[in-house]
This record gives structure tokens, sequence and C-alpha cells, in this order.
């Protein structure tokens, strides 16, 4: 009996102990400080959140997070092109059948306390902003996190569809050294992307296919009668928006990646 016990605890101490590695893994990834927010109207104001860098790139010896970060990048899915499911099923049809804008709104908090340059990424229209980067200066320290505010607002789910939430799903890229594509490593670039086709694919990278997120919930209307429990939306940028936006602009100049 006693060895039975000892047994039992021994077999939740590794448990707890895996959990609690997977836990402080998934922590460390480049992720929304806030990755889950209730509609918001112009009348409610802004939901304010921050992209948080959990560490730099690996190097090469040991693997570990000791290369500093040298600018990050976000885009969020823009709406026209993306991929949408519907309670996993895909949709061909656009964010218009969901949410009232067609599009997240976003817009960049003004902060330098780490980097000393930032601008936003503008869709095809060149009006709609759909992500945003920031870099220059000593950059971020490996050991150290970073947190780079934003907000977004007016994010109102059609009163007439069936959506209970909606998901967008972002891509990231943390930047270590300034390389083309075919020098991605995990010494040079965490990217946190969905594998869509693009060239940020990341296929074998330290963070492939675990992109941060931001879930939208309804809030501000009841569902219709007529649709049960509602569905979820989750919303990808697809391939062609990541390779056209994807990338870091200073002055009309193509900084990254080369």
């Amino acid at each position: 009996m006693k060895r039975s016990n000892q047994l039992k605890v021994f077999t939740l101490t590794v448990m707890i102990s895996m959990l609690l590695v997977l836990a402080q893994n998934a922590f460390a990834h480049t992720r929304l400080r806030v990755p889950v927010i209730e509609e918001n109207t112009a009348n409610h104001g802004s939901t304010y959140n921050d992209v948080v860098i959990g560490h730099g790139c690996q190097n090469t010896t040991d693997g570990a997070s000791t290369i500093d970060t040298l600018g990050t990048v976000i885009v969020f899915p823009d709406g026209k092109d993306s991929i949408i499911t519907v309670n996993g099923a895909p949709h061909d049809g656009t964010l218009f059948d969901f949410i009232v804008k067609g599009v997240i709104p976003i817009t960049k908090v003004q902060d330098r306390s780490i980097f000393t340059h930032e601008d936003y990424i503008k869709a095809q229209d060149g009006l709609t902003n759909v992500g945003f980067w920031v870099g220059g200066g000593s950059g971020l320290r490996a050991g150290f996190r970073g947190l780079f505010p934003f907000t977004t607002a007016g994010v109102v789910i059609q009163p007439d569809s069936c959506v209970k939430s909606i998901t967008f799903v972002t891509a990231i890229a943390d930047i270590c050294e300034i390389t083309d594509p075919s020098g991605f490593t995990d010494a040079t670039v965490q990217l946190w992307t969905p594998a869509v086709g693009s060239i940020y694919d990341g296929a074998g990278l330290h963070g492939y296919d675990s992109p941060a997120t931001l879930k939208v919930n309804r809030s501000a209307t009841p569902l219709p009668e007529s649709c049960g429990e509602g569905v979820d939306v989750v919303v990808k940028p697809s391939a062609e928006q990541l390779n056209r936006d994807l990338q870091i602009k200073l002055d009309g100049q193509k900084i990254w990646p080369r």
C-alpha cells in the first residue's frame, strides 16, 4: 500500500511538472495581453491591449533565448481575402457577414520606451490599419519582456447574425536579425504566424503555426432565437495578405525582410 501511494505521488508530481513546463512555454510565446474581449461600440470606448514579447531568439549553441529583439510586426486579417470558418466549416463570404465594419479597427498607442520607431501597416486601400510595426534603437534585451500597446474599437458583431464569438488570428514576427526569407531561423526571427502557405509559415521553427489570437465575444445584442446556441467564427489572414503586408517599411523603403 505504501509503495502504491508513493507511486501515485510520484506520478502526480511528474504530471504537475509537465503542466508547469507547458504553461511556461505557452506564456513565453508572443501573445496579446488580453486575448479575449467583449464587443465594443464607439459609445463604449476602446479596449486597450498589448503585444507581449515573451523572449528573444535562440542561439545556435544551446538553443537558449539569448538574442536581443530588434523589432516586431503584427498583422490582423484584412477581411478581404481572409480565411473564414464557421464552426470549423469554410465560409465563402466576407467579414461583413459577421461584423458591422467588415474589419477589426486597430489604433497603435504611441510608445517609444523600447524602440525608437513605429508605424502602421495599411490595407490596400491605403486607409485602413491592418497592423503595425515597432523597431530601432537599442532594442529589447534578451531575458526581458516587452509590451507594445494598441487599442481596438468599434468591433460590433452583426446583430442579425448567429455569431456568438469571432476569433481573429494574427501574424507576428519578432525580428532579431534582418534577413531575406531564406535566412529565417530560430536565431534570426520568431514567427508566430498561422500556417497558411505564406513565406512566413516557418515550418520547423520554434513558433510554427502557433499564432496569437484575439477572441471577441458577443455582448451588445442577444442571439436571435432562431440561432440556437450560435456559431463560432475564426478569421485568418490569407497567404496573399501576409506576403504583402507582414513587412517593415520606413519612409517607403522596405527594411524587413530583405
